[in-house]
């Protein structure tokens, strides 16, 4: 590269470096920050080393200075190599990294790229539009983006470019343009990042054309659909100051619609504000029941069973729909709170009351429940017979002959548990036949039968990689190693015939010629993971209808780093040949299926003790490898973790603070969830099953049900959890780990 094209981001790159190099003087690895990029001999190597430093995942650098730790790696590989492809990238990458920071010197750099990587011409032009906006360029930065349309017909992020371009009119004191654009990304996709900016942008606009009414009903309709943006605070801000003279009056319509946009995101807290302001200023709405059962379900992912008994219980002598869920939902809350007499009481009413059979089976599920809890195991038994003969649906039913089966089963009455099981078995439900054969297997090991170890083997034959089977190994002393990864020998369950390969060269090639395919490759070296997503996310809208080129995909998802992508393809079409029974497939579908991308930033947090596999197998339990992950409870990220968890953390381990949007940052993320794992792995002395289990439901209670259940078995342990969300977490974590393990050839 030319020096005139580099403008003064070496003079840049040099001030970062010397700052970064003053701020972490006197470390112990001070020493080696800047001579990676001097060690290495190839470009590939150096590039790998600038873009992806090693050192972002410790705790030593901020933010700011593994910036400048980049940017002076990428000076020195363009020094060094200055013909190459990957100075080429080097100085693309370096214009990228400084839009934000010094826009003046990223535009020569990205318009010398712009020659360079023509597959790239949609996202260069946008970032040298936002590197205009950045140097108050704001027309010429439309100008360029309004051209992104012509330019690259074919582009992904046109709705991307239609907010900016909106967003530099608006700058550029351009409303009608802005209006234009706005309005024409908002008709585009509305739920885009950017779309609370262009309500508050257009609302702007009309104000200063004196259209207060517009202007007003714009500023009503951010605030009522992004009600957890900073824009959506803006405009309360302003309807509050009376535009136009006129009082801003809230309807109870409004807060019911905001507090649904507030669990939408997992803001239960301020979800149950909304919903409790709109019941009291509506008492007469035909709404207000759904309102309260949103509000103490609300109230239940917040743990306030307190107040959700309440509203369950008010709303369940209502009668009507919600009130039959509502009704399920207290008897949930009193099972959860141990107020077995209560449950009991509520039964008596409510099973003789218009709820469905369904509904009514899941009581009776919940009373069993809690006799069981307190020893009652008779009793229990004849409430889980009758769900086992009335409930509905058949899974219903077979849950209720699953724990008739268990309460023999722990009581030392294995005949009886065996007759059960057997009879589950017979049922052939696909939920709990492979749990039942086991169960048969370890009842028969108790009354040694001779026949136990052939119900392991059925269990295997049927449901080869489930927890179970698994389970049903290690009784048997079978290594899961001692098979190949794939026995391609085993038939299909959908076919008896054997198959063509289903993933073919044409497909492939196909699939590699597509240009978002390309553009996510490119991205992906450049280190741009969410914008090479963006880009394969196409590729599943257009082939994962094709059943032919759905394995080809998925392999080639996960190839460029869209783990989450290709998992889901994979699930979606082989979970149960991948989970379950086995059967025949393209062996390459077990890297989509077991991803290991993310293991190098998992080993490189150098936390002992915790086995990278044992993270892996929680991403993908937890989150299926989406970095974007929110559960109803409000768990963010990869590892889905709370961020009242994650602040206690990272004070513990010396991190800085962490706010609910640093924890959607995947290293962030991962650094936080080893490091609790680390913690709970010490607090139980290595114990997998407690580990696992805390994760989930927390220390405290399965402190609690290791106090009660410290003689059993670890199998018998998962069993007996009363929480059925952290029984079915661990098990398929457990399962998950195991399959890295044995697909890493470690066993």
């Amino acid at each position: 590269m030319r020096a005139q094209e580099v403008g003064v981001l070496p003079i840049l790159i040099r001030f970062c470096a010397c700052s970064l190099l003053i701020l972490i003087s006197g470390t112990a690895g001070s020493t080696t920050l800047s001579s990676e990029v001097d060690v290495c001999d190839q470009p590939e190597p150096c590039f790998q080393a600038a873009a992806l430093p090693k050192e972002r995942l410790g705790n030593a650098l901020t933010k700011e200075q593994v910036l400048a730790l980049k940017l002076e790696r990428l000076q020195r590989l363009m020094e060094r190599f200055p013909d190459s492809l990957w100075a080429k990238r080097a100085g693309l990458l370096s214009g990228v990294l400084s839009i934000e920071r010094n826009p003046a010197a990223a535009i020569p750099f990205l318009r010398d790229a712009q020659r360079e990587f023509p597959v790239l011409d949609d996202y260069i032009r946008l970032w040298i539009g936002q590197a205009q906006i950045n140097l108050g360029e704001a027309k010429e930065a439309a100008i360029l983006l309004e051209s992104i349309p012509m330019a690259v017909p074919d582009s992904n992020i046109l709705v991307k470019a239609a907010y900016k371009t909106g967003e530099a009119w608006y700058q550029a004191s351009g409303c009608q343009e802005a209006m234009a654009w706005f309005t024409k990304a908002v008709a585009m996709n509305d739920k885009n990042a950017s779309t609370p900016q262009a309500y508050l942008r257009r609302a702007a606009c009309r104000l200063r054309e004196n259209n207060v009414a517009d202007g007003r009903e714009l500023l009503q309709q951010l605030w009522v659909r992004f009600p957890y943006t900073q824009e959506a605070k803006e405009a309360e801000a302003l309807l509050s100051s009376n535009l136009g003279g006129d009082t801003w009056t809230v309807q109870p319509s409004d807060r019911l619609s905001r507090a649904q946009a507030f669990l939408g995101q997992a803001y239960h807290a301020e979800a149950i504000n909304e919903l409790k302001k709109f019941l009291l200023a509506d008492p007469h709405s035909p709404r207000r029941a759904d309102a309260k059962l949103k509000l103490g379900i609300a109230q239940v992912r917040l743990k306030q069973y307190d107040q959700a008994r309440e509203t369950f219980r008010a709303l369940a002598k209502e009668g009507g729909p919600e009130s039959n869920e509502a009704a399920v939902w207290l008897a949930r809350v009193y099972l959860r709170q141990g107020q077995g007499d209560k449950l009991l009481e509520a039964g008596r009413v409510l099973l003789s009351s218009s709820l469905s059979a369904e509904q009514k089976g899941q009581i009776m599920l919940f009373i069993g429940m809690w006799l069981e809890d307190q020893k009652q195991y008779d009793d229990a038994i004849a409430k889980y017979q009758h769900v086992a003969r009335q409930g509905d649906p058949a899974s219903q039913r077979a849950e209720g002959l699953w724990r008739v089966g268990w309460v023999y089963y722990r009581t030392g009455r294995f005949r009886e548990a065996g007759d059960s099981f057997r009879a589950l078995d017979e049922q052939h439900d696909s939920e709990f036949e492979p749990q039942a054969l086991y169960w048969m297997g370890r009842a028969g090991e108790h009354t040694q039968q001779p026949e136990a170890p052939e119900y392991y083997r059925k269990l295997c034959q049927r449901h080869r990689f489930t927890y179970y089977c698994q389970l049903a190994r290690e009784r048997m002393k079978i290594s899961p190693g001692a098979e190949p990864p794939l026995d391609v020998s085993v038939v299909s369950v959908e076919s008896s015939t054997p198959t063509e390969p289903t993933i073919t060269v044409l497909t492939r090639a196909d699939i590699a010629q597509h240009t978002a395919y390309r553009r996510a490759i490119e991205l992906k070296t450049l280190g741009l993971d969410g914008d090479a997503a963006h880009e394969v996310a196409v590729l599943t809208e257009r082939y994962s209808r094709e059943p032919d080129a759905l394995v080809a995909l998925s392999t080639m998802l996960n190839e460029v780093g869209a783990y989450h992508q290709a998992l889901r393809l994979a699930r979606a079409r082989f979970r149960d040949q991948l989970e379950r029974t086995g059967g025949n497939f393209a062996p390459s579908l077990w890297n989509v299926a077991y991803p290991t991308g993310l293991l190098p930033t998992i080993k490189l947090q150098d936390v002992k003790g915790v086995d990278p596999y044992l993270i892996a197998a929680i991403i993908r339990e937890e989150s299926q490898y989406d970095v974007k992950a929110v559960s109803r409870v409000g768990a963010i990220g990869l590892m889905q973790v709370m961020p009242a968890t994650a602040n206690t953390v990272a004070q513990r381990v010396g991190l800085p603070a962490v706010g609910r949007e640093d924890l959607f940052d995947q290293e962030t993320n991962i650094r936080i969830g080893v490091r609790y794992v680390e913690q709970l792995l010490e607090q139980f002395s290595g114990n997998l099953v407690y580990t696992i289990a805390s994760y989930n439901a927390g220390p405290l209670a399965v402190g609690n049900w290791i106090a009660q259940y410290r003689e059993q078995t670890q199998d018998e342990f998962v069993e007996l959890i009363p929480y059925q969300e952290t029984r079915q977490y661990v098990k398929r974590v457990l399962r998950s780990y195991r399959e890295y393990i044995r697909l890493g050839g470690l066993s």
